[in-house]
């Protein structure tokens, strides 16, 4: 069977999935966000005494409310806004009903009310969720200071096993030239340390606090001075250490560390005499690592 093909202009199609994107980046959609539960309860009463004013001012012979018991038309501004009330509400008691364009009238100040339904609906799981992800960051959050002060740590008792094993004479050349591998992970370590620090506050995301940031810094200058004195104990016994792989590694954990500690300048983290002590604690200890290596 023939069918007859119409061109499509590919340049004047707008797939289905950009108009809903541009929809959901609107400031439109940024306003609803918004919107407060005190907002949207404003907007329902003004909307009730609004319709309830154009019921009363609006009435004509030809649109008006009737009262469905005595068959009169209503004439007081008290029961036109209760009227409005029961229609915004969708009760519909059946006493007052409207004739004309009135009804017209009602079923929008329904649709009205229904849509505004819907906000409180959506604002109401909206705040669920905000708290269920925010509980859920903090606990994150939380696990990754954890883990990062246990990676820290980790460090330090590897270099703590090296060190002993200098002390008692049983150390191996092999463990010595594989000293690189416990340096090497500090590097990762110090960048994440790195990333997580000065990170833009929002509702979802945690800055770094003071404590926090304290015994993560404090920890950082702890692993460098356990570094420094395997160093140290090294070059005193004369093991040869200065592998180009080792000191490669060192190097880089040193740069890292620096730029850690320039972020704790900018970002002011912590301040006052313990942060300045920090800092020339970790320069301190910079400087003598650098200074073994030559």
């Amino acid at each position: 069977m023939w069918r007859k093909y119409i061109p499509i202009n590919r340049k004047n199609f707008i797939p289905i999935n950009e108009v809903f994107y541009s929809l959901e980046k609107s400031k439109f959609n940024t306003w609803i966000d918004k919107l407060t539960f005190l907002h949207i309860l404003l907007m329902w009463v003004s909307s009730v005494f609004i319709f309830g004013l154009a019921y009363f001012f609006f009435s004509s012979t030809h649109s008006f409310l009737l009262y469905s018991h005595e068959q009169i038309p209503v004439n007081k501004l008290t029961d036109m806004i209760y009227f409005s009330f029961v229609t915004a509400t969708s009760t519909g008691f059946g006493d007052i009903i409207p004739r004309g364009w009135f009804k017209i009238m009602a079923v929008s100040e329904v649709v009205f009310g229904l849509v505004l339904l819907a906000f409180v609906t959506s604002k109401l799981v909206s705040l669920k969720q905000d708290v269920i992800l925010e509980e859920i960051y903090d606990i994150s959050f939380k696990e990754r200071i954890n883990r990062l002060r246990s990676a820290l740590l980790l460090f330090r008792q590897h270099l703590s096993g090296v060190i002993e094993k200098v002390e008692n004479s049983t150390i191996s050349k092999r463990e010595v030239a594989d000293t690189y591998i416990f340096i090497s992970p500090l590097e990762d370590t110090l960048h994440e340390i790195i990333n997580l620090i000065g990170k833009e506050e929002n509702h979802f995301t945690k800055g770094m606090d003071a404590v926090n940031a304290e015994l993560i810094f404090n920890s950082v200058i702890q692993s460098f001075e356990k570094l420094r004195e395997m160093l140290n104990l090294l070059n005193l016994n004369k093991i040869e250490w200065k592998r180009e792989v080792t000191t490669h590694s060192i190097h880089k954990v040193l740069e890292s560390d620096r730029l850690l500690f320039d972020k704790l300048r900018q970002q002011k983290i912590l301040q006052g005499k313990s942060a300045m002590e920090m800092i020339n604690r970790n320069k301190k200890v910079g400087d003598d690592i650098e200074q073994m290596m030559k």
